[in-house]
């Protein structure tokens, strides 16, 4: 997590160092996305699984420089979302007999970083985009409670899990004047989540994947 956190700052620095030149850019960006994700509870020998189709939109700041190539005209720049993408409640009911016991965990995916390179196609402002992004997901409290009691006690902690996403795109850029505007269509894949409780007992992994994306950027020159 740290070295591509000190690889974006370098290249966020280095952006900044020719600023004067013209093909300096920076903006915002709303991507949707629509994917599968799948996730495994393995307790005690116990397996529990469960899968859905989940939808999204992420915003995130860019900046980026624009060199020349003997291929054509590239780009390299970084993308920040700098707030949490996901933070929600997960509930998981276990039932034995007449014994039900809910366990329930806070988690957020944070520390959403993202560098990219950008090849134009042409002269027609249509390019390529590959980027890769990494992101920490927490799991802010578990507790455990059962049917005869009312009581939520603490449950096993989990530590925190970095994970990478990878996501190429064709996309279009327009001049707007001062400023410009593009579409993306892509596809997204991010790595498996394994985490271990402090107990021991419980290990539980998630992923995201089968993704496709949309995003639209304003943005301009400086």
């Amino acid at each position: 997590m740290k070295t591509i956190k000190t690889i974006l700052i370098a290249l966020l620095f280095a952006s900044f160092s020719t600023i004067s030149n013209a093909d300096v850019k920076g903006g915002i960006t709303i991507m949707g996305l629509d994917a599968a994700a799948n996730g495994e509870e393995m307790s005690r020998g116990n397996e529990q699984t469960v899968s859905e189709d989940i939808q999204g939109l992420i915003a995130s700041f860019f900046l980026e420089k624009g060199f020349d190539t003997p291929v054509g005209s590239m780009a390299i720049g970084i993308d920040i979302s700098p707030y949490d993408i996901a933070d929600g409640s997960v509930t998981n009911a276990r039932v034995a007999g007449a014994s039900t016991q809910t366990n329930k965990a806070d988690v957020s995916v944070s520390e959403n970083y993202g560098a990219y390179v950008t090849m134009n196609l042409g002269d027609t402002g249509a390019y390529l985009k590959a980027m890769v992004t990494s992101h920490n997901m927490k799991v802010d409290s578990t507790d455990i409670k059962n049917k005869t009691t009312s009581n939520t006690q603490v449950n096993s902690t989990y530590p925190d899990q970095s994970f990478m996403g990878g996501h190429v795109s064709l996309g279009v850029e327009r001049d707007m004047g001062d400023m410009f505007i593009r579409g993306e269509v892509g596809a997204s894949e991010y790595e498996k989540v394994t985490s271990k409780s402090s107990s021991g007992n419980t290990t539980v992994t998630a992923q995201i994947e089968n993704g496709v994306h949309a995003r639209i950027s304003i943005g301009r020159a400086f």
